[in-house]
């Protein structure tokens, strides 16, 4: 990623540091720094410039310099750490801390950025004062910090030395090739996008209306959210849009899904794209443990081959330039081309990224303050050279609550009191810990509740420094720990501050017990990242009501976000929908209604046999209906409960290649994020909302919607379940030819709210058959 070039003035603006650091890789995995070592650093850092100022120097002195490289205007800025004027001459220092005294001889040998950066402060005060450089004496400073008092080493650089301007200028050359090959690059993409139109031979209805929204939102650095109804075309829309304004602007757009058959989407898309000839970069970012190749779940770099000596690996290998001229990096070749160079795969994709145009990842690598890509959203004007697609966007407020809700378990404290190499000093940090658990879940058991919430004001014997400097002193904490020491920090950041948002929560889970700070609304650190980047886009069949989206999303207010709804693609009469009322599906009635429910489901199957897709609220109505039809004839197919890949996978297979009614649960993996290509798919029977469960955490979430003098059951429960009724209903038709039948069953559906929140193209005349004087409709409509 470039920040500061102006390509139609062939200028860098830079710090000398960002210059330095261009096409940085690092020579080791291996990390050099804790969070003690880091404040420590900074600490001894100060405390020299002070003594020294109180000497007579100056710090942190402003300068700039202007230079032309092949072509190319460099205007670098920087601060110079400290300065001393005495008559015509003047004494520079650049100071840097080590962790011990300097085992090198040679700055520009052992620490070349340090040495360019000092060689940079010269040259632009010999510039800025019109002094010759044999009036400025240079020293790099050296701070260790091995001794109880820092001592320094100073190492004075000559300013003469060809070498040194030698290598200043290669750096600068470099620099200069790389834009100008970035000139070449951009160049051939933006004449390729004048013949490029669209990556399929038509449009779908709504598809140029979506195309259009987007690069109008992107070209006024806007916010756009748009729903679009499934089978829309949306992905193919949304990305030719946007390309045709980031490819010009050099803008990185990530694609932000967390659904495999999205990412399998946007895959075939961008290759159709480029078989177009657009010449586009695209990556797509894994799970570091998906990718790792020790198949550990967590990386321990002090302990990995493929940590050491990264740098020189890739540029020995040539493994970066092999994998951007495939111009698609996926997650197979990127591993398979890392084992090759010795490298680790998830790192080496993380260097790549920053030189693709389009990034593919899920939420979290934007959104999640632990896992957030620093290099791309840390500092302002990188996250502003960001452009954000967020896709099926309506899943996203509930994942941010998960990453804003930082909890500590009970197993954590336990595992690390056992370990019989437990130091004293860790023991005394732990045992408040246990005995406040011992407080927290005695009230829990009290109750006879899986979870209860404390006083906010409960203290919680954090100890927060302590625990900073217990970890500092190892190099490979146990996973328990690290788990324990990051929800500390996180902790402590909510402690002892009044926040509305944020409730104290103790709760039972399996054999363990669990202490939360739950976050009933993560709108606010969501919009912090919004407003840092470019533009962002979200989109999903599913949101509206637009004014619950936009809050909880952190979009702005309508003033500033534009809101789209695009009509449905297919003709109208090829989706039948009706409503069966005579089933009481609430929680209390089902039960005593499972019979009626069960012979409704077997009647529809019986006079039209196939494929049926039947979606339940919950596990446990999904298994009280299944134990009475297995008393039928009918052919099951059952979801299950925590199914892994292989049986989804053998799960799908069969939809697509049996008849039989298909028992599922609504918001779960098979309503939504994927396609099914079956022939004999008839239609959907969709049981009731499918409401979140009462808990507290919901109880809570409605008080914060009250708060804000909403209807709390509105937005905390019958929103949520009609997204989920909504999205199982989107498994029907994928095209203009297909023709489907929706039953949804259960009285509520006839009432306000719910009825007010279905899909305006649902109805007919303004209304929705019922169903109620038997099935006889549904069986004229599908043998048409």
């Amino acid at each position: 990623m470039i920040t500061g070039y102006d390509p139609e003035a062939k200028t860098l603006t830079t710090g000398i540091v960002d210059l330095l650091n261009f096409g940085w890789l690092p020579d080791s995995l291996v990390p050099s720094d804790t969070p003690l070592n880091i404040h420590a650093r900074q600490r001894v850092h100060s405390a020299f410039q002070r003594s020294m100022v109180r000497n007579g120097w100056q710090k942190e002195i402003s300068v700039s310099l202007d230079l032309e490289v092949m072509g190319i205007r460099f205007r670098i800025r920087g601060r110079l750490d400290l300065i001393l004027e005495s008559g015509n001459s003047l004494e520079i220092l650049e100071v840097k801390t080590i962790d011990e005294k300097p085992d090198f001889t040679d700055p520009l040998q052992s620490r070349r950025n340090n040495t360019l950066q000092l060689f940079f402060y010269a040259k632009a005060i010999s510039s800025e004062r019109g002094l010759s450089p044999d009036s400025i004496s240079s020293s790099l400073v050296f701070l260790s910090l091995d001794t109880k008092e820092p001592e320094a080493h100073y190492f004075p650089i000559d300013l003469s030395d060809d070498e040194l301007e030698k290598s200043w200028m290669h750096h600068l050359r470099d620099t200069a090739e790389f834009l100008k090959a970035e000139d070449v690059r951009k160049n051939i993409q933006i004449s390729a996008l004048k013949g490029f139109q669209f990556p399929y031979d038509s449009m779908r209805p709504g598809q140029q209306e979506i195309l259009s929204d987007v690069r109008n939102c992107i070209d006024n650095r806007g916010y756009l959210m748009m729903q679009a109804p499934t089978g829309t075309g949306k992905t193919a829309a949304v990305l030719t849009g946007a390309i045709r304004e980031t490819l010009p602007g050099r803008f990185t757009l990530f694609f932000l899904t967390a659904k495999n058959t999205h990412k399998s989407i946007v895959l075939q898309t961008l290759r159709i794209i480029i078989d177009q000839g657009v010449p586009l970069r695209g990556i797509f970012i894994t799970a570091r443990s998906e990718i790792c190749h020790r198949s550990k779940p967590r990386c321990f770099p002090d302990d990995c081959p493929y940590a050491v000596d990264f740098r020189d690996k890739i540029h020995g290998s040539g493994v970066m330039k092999e994998l951007l001229d495939l111009q698609i990096i996926g997650p197979d070749v990127l591993m398979d081309s890392a084992e090759h160079a010795g490298v680790c795969a998830f790192e080496l994709g993380l260097c790549l990224a920053t030189q693709c145009d389009i990034v593919i990842c899920d939420y979290n690598y934007v959104f999640d303050p632990h896992v957030f890509l620093k290099r791309f959203f840390l500092d302002r004007n990188t996250a502003e050279m960001c452009s954000l697609l967020i896709d099926e966007a309506a899943n996203l407020p509930s994942r941010a609550r998960d990453y804003y809700s930082p909890q500590i378990k009970l197993s954590w404290i336990k595992e690390l009191s056992e370990d019989g190499s437990c130091s004293v000093k860790r023991r005394k940090l732990l045992l408040p810990l246990i005995d406040g658990f011992v407080e927290w879940t005695l009230l829990l058991e009290n109750t006879g509740e899986d979870e209860i919430e404390l006083p906010s004001d409960t203290e919680i014997p954090l100890h927060t420094d302590s625990w900073i400097r217990q970890i500092s002193e190892l190099r490979d904490p146990p996973e328990s720990l690290r788990e324990l020491f990051k929800a500390i920090i996180d902790f402590s950041k909510i402690s002892g501050v009044s926040d509305e948002r944020y409730h104290l929560l103790i709760r039972r889970e399996n054999e363990d017990h669990i202490l939360q700070w739950f976050c009933t609304d993560p709108s606010l650190f969501l919009w912090e990242r919004l407003e840092s980047c470019h533009s962002s886009i979200a989109f999903s069949a599913t949101l509206t009501p637009f004014d619950h989206f936009r809050y909880i999303l952190g979009f702005p207010d309508e003033d500033r976000t534009v809101s789209r709804e695009i009509a449905w693609p297919f003709p109208r009469e090829n989706l039948g929908v009706w409503i069966s009322p005579e089933v009481d599906t609430r929680y209390r009635s089902r039960r005593q209604s499972a019979f009626l429910l069960t012979r409704k489901i077997t009647e529809i199957y019986s006079v039209m046999p196939g494929t049926w897709l039947v979606f339940f609220p919950s596990y446990h109505y999904l298994e009280l209906i299944a134990d009475h039809l297995k008393e039928s004839t009918v052919p099951l197919l059952i979801q299950t409960p925590r199914m892994s890949r292989e049986d989804r996978a053998e799960f799908i297979e069969r939809i697509e290649s049996e008849n039989q009614l298909v028992l599922t649960v609504s918001g779960g993996i098979f309503s939504e994020g994927i396609d099914l290509r079956s022939e004999n798919l008839l239609g959907a029977i969709i049981v009731g909302p499918s409401l979140p469960g009462m808990n507290l955490r919901m109880k809570l979430l409605s008080e914060s919607y009250s708060r804000r003098g909403l209807n709390a059951f509105v937005h905390t429960w019958a929103i949520p379940g009609m997204v989920r009724v909504i999205q199982a209903a989107g498994r029907l038709i994928r095209n203009r030819t297909e023709r489907k039948t929706l039953v949804l069953i259960g009285r509520r559906f006839t009432k306000y709210p719910y009825i007010g929140l279905l899909p305006e193209h649902w109805f007919r005349d303004g209304s929705i058959q019922l169903l109620s004087g038997g099935i006889k409709r549904i069986t004229d409509f599908l043998s048409k």
